[in-house]
């Protein structure tokens, strides 16, 4: 029988704790996913030893369990605790008194290669010392754990309905071990229960989205993490002689589908757990139990040793949450680093503390311009941020168009449950934007083609209405459009991507109405080019399929106009195909780009009649496809390829008619004439249109295509007609004969449809 813990006892155990230069540092989660009615929510529940609910309840978001689940030091195994109290510093707490009642009299410290913080031998003064033991034995253990070394595990229940889908990449790290749930008493090409407007999909589709968003998301800190378990569930709806056929079905089909090297190393795949959650007394419960005792114990970042103003700042922050603080500045940080009553850490060191907290969950910190100088330190607010968004639109905004202002944001924030997030909300819109809940429509001022901010947000996982207007049949056929795709090599694609090309699609063009509906959708949208020709982009699972539809016939598309949309959009999607990764320890934030290939479609248009963009040389006059016998000329394959050469007058050019001079160019014909001339030809031309270089670098655009085209849009806002472009190519010594075929062929056109 060990003699109760005093607080005067909690005091001197801090202190000599903190009198070592390192402390370790135990820390790991676990992250429920999978599709909507998986069994999730209880399998968690059979997990942390709650009641099990016996109606099925849906999660709103992301429920996250603090204290709910212990981590026996001694015992190396995970034991329950459902009458624990669900607290983040709680957990904090509970931690540190673990270290307190460790048997060793001192602390061996590791030497390591990752955290290199050489600290002094200094203690914290009596002030810190008493703030700290105060909070410690304000939760003390119940009389079962009083002498138990236990670590907190927080468990997080992701919801499955496809619209949370974007709000998880926010919690993904590497740090963590993630249980992909399914039901295995179906098969797993068997489509998914959906809501309304939610594509349809199978499960094995949703398991190997799960898989590429993880580990898109995740930093390869170490090579084989983060960790991916597989759990199937409703084992009670298989015959019981049945099970094993079924176990073995399951993972055979799972091993099938993940075969790349690389991804495999994080599958646990030896096995798979096969439970009915529902059932208390469920064998295979202990079994992931033990394996996950297992897995948190192997990773190499578990009892890391790291500076003792790791854990003494850890501590301060948790009792700012206590108070009821859930955001501070970058500022305020600092200051704390100052006020422990140790040497603080250095500049580099205190970014390094910030990140591993952030990669942990505990905080959310992220080194961007925008958001640096603020710091969620209560893990559970950003939960609410997102709830936010996604259950308050449907009473605030129009749900349906999936579009948000700012002042629809203060509306949601305004109402008693968010107002606190309206003294922060340009930092909140910051971060919902960095994280793709909202993605930003950019709009830009006319005069000066600054960025206006705040305009409006598109919410793509809010966008519900499905399309039943006539479009899709009457104009997206082979006889009035082409098509290309971007493939993406990846398999399963974060669903941010793809929303991200549609909002900068927006941001150019206008949104087409067909039947007095806009034409947005989710995962569709078709947009205004010009009088007669429209674009339509349409993510179809891997891919995302782009089409030029012209109202009369094919033959009558600009080829030059959709060249240039084609260059306008890979050099986009280049870009925003950026997936950021946050690392548990190094000093550098990780750009991934998702790769992509660019392939014609076929006339037929069927989603998998493809081309390789660089096989269209091979091509001596049609291309027949295998599948369907369809005959695509190939001036339809080249058409997205037009040579610049093409855009040269022949001496006999009698120059462009008076009538066509007289007009201000239209945003297509700008575009293509971009498409013409390099960045410095567009400066000295926007130049002798009335723009200054300071202004012309003033402009606020995200590649150099959308540079070219918001100067020359400013410079036809102030009422600049062609006969004033092609003044103006002269005097910058710009061939003024590119003027002619940007609008030629509109001329020609127009000709041959009135004929």
């Amino acid at each position: 029988h060990q003699r109760q813990r005093t607080p005067k006892d909690n005091k001197r155990h801090l202190r000599n704790l903190l009198s070592a230069d390192l402390v370790p540092s135990f820390d790991s989660r676990i992250l429920v996913v999978g599709a909507y009615e998986a069994g999730k929510t209880t399998l968690v529940e059979n997990l942390i030893g709650n009641e099990i609910p016996r109606d099925r309840q849906s999660t709103d978001g992301i429920d996250v369990y603090f204290g709910k689940l212990l981590f026996d030091l001694m015992t190396q195994t995970l034991m329950q605790n459902p009458e624990g109290v669900h607290s983040f510093p709680k957990a904090i707490y509970q931690k540190v008194s673990s270290y307190l009642k460790s048997k060793k009299e001192e602390i061996t410290v590791q030497e390591s290669d990752v955290f290199s913080v050489k600290t002094q031998s200094d203690i914290p003064d009596d002030e810190v010392i008493q703030q700290l033991s105060e909070s410690i034995n304000k939760y003390s253990d119940s009389n079962d754990l009083r002498h138990r070394e236990v670590i907190p595990i927080p468990v997080l229940d992701f919801a499955g309905q496809i619209v949370y889908h974007v709000t998880h990449q926010t919690f993904i790290t590497s740090h963590g071990i993630y249980l992909i749930t399914f039901n295995g008493s179906r098969n797993l090409d068997d489509p998914l229960s959906i809501g309304k407007g939610e594509r349809i999909i199978t499960i094995l589709d949703n398991i190997r989205q799960w898989v590429s968003s993880i580990l898109m998301y995740s930093h390869p800190d170490c090579k084989d993490y983060p960790k991916v378990m597989f759990v199937a569930t409703h084992k009670d709806l298989v015959c019981q002689n049945e099970i094993p056929k079924r176990r073995s079905q399951l993972l055979d089909r799972l091993s099938a589908c993940f075969t790349d090297e690389k991804t495999k190393s994080h599958l646990m795949l030896e096995k798979l757990v096969f439970v009915n959650a529902r059932n208390n007394n469920e064998p295979e419960m202990e079994e992931l139990k033990d394996s996950l005792s297992k897995t948190i114990t192997e990773n190499p970042h578990w009892e890391q040793q790291v500076p003792k103003q790791f854990l003494i700042l850890e501590m301060l922050l948790a009792r700012l949450v206590e108070e009821g603080t859930y955001i501070i500045s970058h500022e305020d940080v600092e200051k704390l680093n100052t006020q422990m009553g140790v040497k603080p850490l250095s500049e580099a060191e205190l970014d390094l503390f910030l990140r591993v907290q952030n990669n942990c969950g505990k905080m959310t910190y992220i080194e961007y311009p925008d958001l640096r100088n603020f710091i969620v330190i209560n893990p559970t607010c950003l939960i609410n941020v997102l709830k936010s968004i996604v259950t308050s639109i449907p009473a605030t905004a129009n749900l349906n168009e999936g579009r948000l202002t700012e002042t629809d944001l203060i509306k949601i924030w305004s109402g008693e449950k968010y107002a606190h997030f309206l003294q922060h909300g340009e930092y909140f819109r910051h971060l919902l934007v960095h994280f793709d809940i909202l993605s930003e429509i950019k709009r830009y001022d006319k005069e000066s083609g600054k960025k206006i901010s705040g305009d409006c947000y598109l919410v793509p996982c809010m966008i519900m209405n499905r399309n039943e207007t006539t479009f899709v049949e009457r104009h997206l056929i082979s006889s009035r459009c082409v098509g290309f795709v971007f493939e993406f090599k990846a398999l399963d694609v974060p669903d941010a991507i793809p929303s991200r090309l549609i909002a900068c699609v927006i941001s150019i063009w206008n949104i087409r109405r067909h039947e007095h509906v806009e034409l947005l959708f989710p995962d569709f949208v078709a947009v205004v080019l010009d009088r007669k020709h429209d674009l339509v982009v349409k993510t179809e699972r891997n891919t995302v399929a782009v089409y030029i539809v012209h109202k009369e016939r094919k033959e009558l598309i600009i080829k030059d106009l959709a060249s240039s949309v084609r260059q306008c959009l890979e050099q986009n999607l280049a870009r925003i195909s950026e997936v950021y990764s946050v690392s548990f320890t190094s000093k550098v934030t990780s750009k991934k780009y998702v790769p992509f290939e660019l392939k014609l479609k076929h006339g037929c248009l069927s989603q998998g009649c493809l081309l390789d963009a660089g096989d269209i040389g091979g091509i001596k006059t049609e291309w027949i496809c295998e599948n369907h016998g369809y005959k695509t000329p190939k001036s339809d394959l080249d058409i997205w390829y037009t040579d610049r050469t093409v855009l040269e007058c022949t001496d006999s050019c009698q120059g462009i008619l008076d009538a066509a001079l007289s007009m201000l160019p239209n945003d297509a014909q700008l575009l293509r004439l971009c498409n013409c001339l390099t960045k410095e030809e567009v400066r000295s031309l926007a130049v002798n249109l009335g723009i200054s270089n300071p202004e012309f670098d003033a402009i606020d655009a995200d590649s150099t295509s959308m540079l070219k085209f918001y100067s020359l849009r400013i410079c036809r806002e102030k009422n600049k007609s062609c006969k004033d472009f092609v003044k103006a190519m002269e005097a910058a010594e710009i061939n003024g004969h590119t003027m002619c075929q940007v609008l030629i062929q509109y001329v020609d056109h127009a000709v041959m449809i009135s004929d």
